[in-house]
């Protein structure tokens, strides 16, 4: 079994992420959030879009400047359970939905006029009538980020730190592969459905078809607002429907929604 170093928070660095809006520019800020006992491997994974010397570049800057110093060496995660390896998922048939699921989302927009003006939104949330408790114990939430707009990325991840989530992010194929197998899972999976070399709606019937994730709560966000795309998502399992640009108070809102906060 291996091990690597590990980064953690000096005091320092904990008064700065809870500092509104701190000393940090939004780059740094984001990258110290997600700083927890976390490896560099581990932070790669959250932040996908972020070239491997920069972040090397940016975790010294913190190292330098005293926001973060080196934790206890992490042994590597042990892989997941063969049955529930998301790999062995990724390529599998996805089920059509059903008549009944097509019907139980068209009612579910029945009640909404669309709108070809511009500035037309959705925001659908199917919420938590209990709270739901965090897969990993404790008391904080984890959501997955999986899009490819770095942009809106880096929004909603800061957005969702400062309301007090643990974030991950993912963007191509492998990453989301690698993020949807580590453990504990996340509490709630944030996607675009246009995705690089995935078609996200594939990719939401299969999670709806794992055992991990069949029921962990997953909110669409995305620029598609056609009637058909919104029914498909729906239909497909989506919890929540949102429309870009997304604004990060909303999606947070929405996640505590679903997650009955």
């Amino acid at each position: 079994m291996t091990t690597e170093k590990t980064y953690v928070k000096t005091n320092a660095g904990k008064a700065e992420t809870a500092a509104n809006p701190g000393r940090l520019p939004v780059g740094l800020k984001t990258l110290l959030g997600l700083i927890g006992n976390s490896t560099t491997k581990q932070l790669q994974g959250q932040l996908p879009q972020v070239p491997p010397d920069k972040l090397k570049a940016a975790l010294d800057k913190l190292l330098f400047d005293g926001y973060i110093e080196f934790g206890a060496a992490a042994a590597e995660p042990a892989p997941p359970k063969t049955g529930n390896d998301f790999a062995q998922f990724i390529n599998r048939p996805v089920k059509e939905p059903t008549i009944q699921k097509m019907r139980e989302a068209e009612a579910t927009l029945s009640g909404i006029r669309v709108s070809k003006q511009a500035g037309y939104r959705v925001h659908i949330i199917n919420r938590s009538a209990r709270r739901v408790p965090p897969l990993a114990g404790g008391d904080k939430h984890t959501v997955l980020v999986i899009d490819a707009d770095q942009d809106n990325a880096l929004l909603v991840t800061r957005a969702l730190l400062l309301a007090k989530f643990e974030t991950r992010a993912a963007l191509r194929r492998d990453e989301i592969v690698a993020a949807l197998n580590q453990q504990p899972p996340a509490d709630v999976i944030a996607m675009d459905v246009v995705l690089p070399d995935l078609i996200g709606l594939e990719l939401l019937g299969r999670l709806r078809e794992h055992p991990t994730y069949k029921s962990v709560p997953i909110i669409v966000m995305t620029a598609k607002v056609e009637h058909d795309d919104i029914v498909a998502a729906l239909a497909y399992g989506a919890s929540g429907y949102m429309t870009k640009p997304i604004k990060p108070e909303a999606l947070v809102e929405s996640i505590q929604a679903v997650l009955g906060l």
